[in-house]
């Protein structure tokens, strides 16, 4: 069952946001500000925003919450240690097809 009341711009779950919130926040974990304290750190209130907006989606079409596990360091891969790894690794594979494709 969905509603058709009318949604304020600062609720808004639209394509555009689905695609750019996720952006932002890695955008945030990987070049942002250091991890600071929970309501200063930007990308965990980006993450916030993104939940709550998601529920509230999901509330107007007559779903449950979503449910968000907490963050924990020990468990995840640390973006930075990707970035790390995957660029060299992206630089020898473009060296490598540059130099096979000479020949």
């Amino acid at each position: 069952m969905t509603t058709s009341t009318p949604i304020a711009p600062e609720d808004s779950f639209g394509l555009w946001y689905r695609f750019s919130a996720p952006l932002v926040i890695s955008l945030l974990s990987v070049i942002g500000p250091a991890q600071l304290e929970d309501h200063q750190d930007p990308r965990r209130q980006a993450e916030a925003d993104y939940i709550r907006r998601a529920n509230l989606h999901r509330a107007r079409q007559g779903k449950g919450p979503l449910r968000k596990n907490p963050f924990h360091f020990g468990r995840s891969i640390d973006p930075l240690v990707v970035a790390l790894v995957a660029g060299p690794l992206a630089l020898v594979v473009l060296l490598a097809w540059a130099v096979a494709s000479k020949f």
